[in-house]
């Protein structure tokens, strides 16, 4: 109990300190700062020997994933986000389960793939895909996975995605 309640309050006194205006924040950026953070906070608590260390550590994981979580997200922003999401569209309505679409953007030097991996129903009718996804930004390379659902009117919806 000890533990848990030293963990909180330095998160708390570390949230406190913080200088983000959250109405600023979109909903993705939001979501890639909470992801962040929990990675963060759970690789520094394993890193520390003590309530002291084990605490510290974890606060300072907690900060330091919130931050890379945030940028992360930010990243993919912009008319890289709509790249990605033109070629979402793309590989979900006309790819065959495991072919690869790709995309690149010339003003960011941004890019990646897409490539639907099932296909089925769900039980309520609607058509479904999961996909697994890689882009490429800032020198760095991140994947995820995501299902999404075609709508009544043909469009396709993402239910869950690792980048939104």
């Amino acid at each position: 109990m000890k533990k848990k309640m030293t963990a909180f309050v330095l998160a708390v006194t570390l949230g406190g300190c913080a200088d983000v205006n959250m109405n600023s924040m979109n909903r993705e950026e939001m979501l890639g700062t909470a992801a962040g953070a929990a990675v963060g906070g759970i690789l520094g608590w394993q890193l520390g020997g003590g309530i002291l260390l084990n605490s510290t550590f974890a606060a300072l994981g907690t900060a330091g994933g919130g931050v890379a979580g945030y940028y992360t997200t930010r990243a993919l922003m912009g008319t890289d986000r709509a790249a990605y999401e033109r070629t979402a569209q793309k590989g979900l309505k006309q790819s065959s389960d495991g072919q690869v679409v790709d995309w690149q953007n010339p003003e960011t030097g941004s890019s990646g793939i897409f490539r639907p991996i099932r296909s089925f129903r769900l039980a309520d009718g609607r058509y479904c895909r999961q996909y697994r996804t890689t882009v490429s930004f800032d020198k760095t390379v991140h994947s995820g996975n995501g299902m999404a659902c075609r709508n009544a009117d043909g469009q396709w919806e993402v239910v869950s995605d690792d980048f939104s």
